[in-house]
Order: C-alpha cells, then sequence, then structure tokens
C-alpha cells in the first residue's frame, strides 16, 4: 500500500509541476458524494465441523469520495479516494441446502476506503454538459468488526480484521459548468471489492462484493 501510494503521488506529481509553470487550468480537485447500493454479502465458513454458506442482506448506505487528476485534451487521469460502508443487520445459513436458525450481534459492518486510478474520456459539446466514461483500478481496504453467531444454539466468535483487495470500478456521469473553473458533476458508478478470507478466530471466506452508486459533487480547475 505505501509504495502504490508513493508510486502514485510521483505520477501526478509530473504531471502538476509543469502544468503550474503554465499557469494552466488543466489539474483539478473533485469532492462528492452519495448513496450506495451494494449487494448483499455472500460468504462460507466452517463451524463445529459443519460448513456453511452464508448470506447478510445489505441495504443502501452513504458514501463520499475525493479526487485530483489532470485533464489532457479529451482525456483525464485521476487518482480517487472514496470511502462508504455495507451492513447487514441479519444472517442466513444453509448446509447442505437446508436452511439453519442463525443470529448476528452485533450487526455486520464492513468499511471499505479505496484507492483507485481512473482513465476517463470527456465528450466535448457545444454546451455547458460534458458527459464521460472512466474505468478504473486499485487497491481497496475492508475492516470488519468482531461478530458473534449463534448457530442452532451455540454461539461461535468472527474475529475482526483489516484487508486490502484488488478493487475495478466503471464510471459514466457528465459534468456541468456553473462558473469559469467550477463544475458540478453527477455520475453512475459500479465498484467491485474482490474476494477476501478472514482467517483470525473462526475463518470465514467473503465473496467479492459488487457496489452500485450515484453521486454528485463539485469539480474545481486550478
Amino acid at each position: 500500500m505505501k509504495n502504490y501510494l508513493i508510486g502514485t503521488s510521483l505520477l501526478f506529481g509530473s504531471f502538476i509541476t509543469p502544468s503550474l509553470a503554465e499557469e494552466s487550468k488543466d489539474i483539478y480537485l473533485s469532492i462528492g458524494g452519495g448513496i450506495a447500493f451494494p449487494s448483499d454479502v455472500k460468504a462460507n465458513t466452517t463451524l463445529g465441523g459443519a460448513k456453511y454458506d452464508a448470506t447478510f442482506p445489505t441495504s443502501s448506505t452513504g458514501m463520499y469520495s475525493i479526487g485530483i487528476g489532470k485533464e489532457i485534451n479529451d482525456y483525464r487521469v485521476e487518482f480517487n479516494y472514496s470511502g462508504g460502508k455495507v451492513d447487514s443487520n441479519s444472517i442466513t445459513l444453509t448446509t447442505g441446502g437446508n436452511g439453519v436458525a442463525a443470529s448476528l450481534s452485533p450487526k455486520l459492518e464492513l468499511d471499505f476506503k479505496s484507492y483507485m486510478v481512473y482513465g476517463f474520456k470527456d465528450f466535448e459539446r457545444d454546451s455547458k454538459f460534458t458527459p464521460y466514461i472512466g474505468i478504473g483500478a486499485g487497491i481497496s481496504r475492508i475492516s470488519a468488526k468482531d461478530q458473534t453467531t449463534t448457530v442452532a444454539g451455540t454461539q461461535y466468535q468472527l474475529i475482526g480484521s483489516e484487508e486490502d483487495v484488488f478493487s475495478y470500478s466503471l464510471k459514466a456521469g457528465t459534468n456541468y459548468e456553473i462558473a469559469e473553473n467550477t463544475s458540478l458533476y453527477a455520475e453512475a458508478a459500479y465498484l467491485n471489492l474482490a474476494s477476501l478470507t478472514v482467517d483470525k478466530g473462526t475463518p470465514i471466506n467473503y465473496d467479492s462484493t459488487n457496489i452500485f452508486a450515484l453521486t454528485a459533487g463539485l469539480k474545481f480547475n486550478f
């Protein structure tokens, strides 16, 4: 993670230095937030010698992002930091295709922070609207808290952990110029968090999680 961030900083430093010398406005900062719709979290684990498949139903949650990038004609390169939470109040367990009575305390909370590099294509038009599409890849840090699950009357401890996983994302949106060097943006994004294994205490294997997000914010050129 440290090497990744250092490399990214050097990359953007190489963009920013000559741009400032030319007093151009092709460096930008974006700040935004919105609502995220994560897929249900699926996992499997072994409890008391039996293998269980688990599903954690999720609900919508908030999400935020901060980006800094460089415009290169109709293209942009951006480093983006975003974060949010995936949580669930319940758990569904099956073993051998049969459902098992189970409960979870406290609720499942997976906090994620994503460090991504994006490439964007802007579609310039003779208006204040500029549609765009983008693709990104990077690393997401997922933090899981300690949990206690009760299965058929027996309690099991699921120890929390913090893990880094590969992530990729697709975006589509539009910028709307509201002032010189200032724009509003609105976008739809798909983010995939790769599968991970938490092997502290009772091991649990989480499948990849998909997040669809709708966000809006401000973009400042300088």
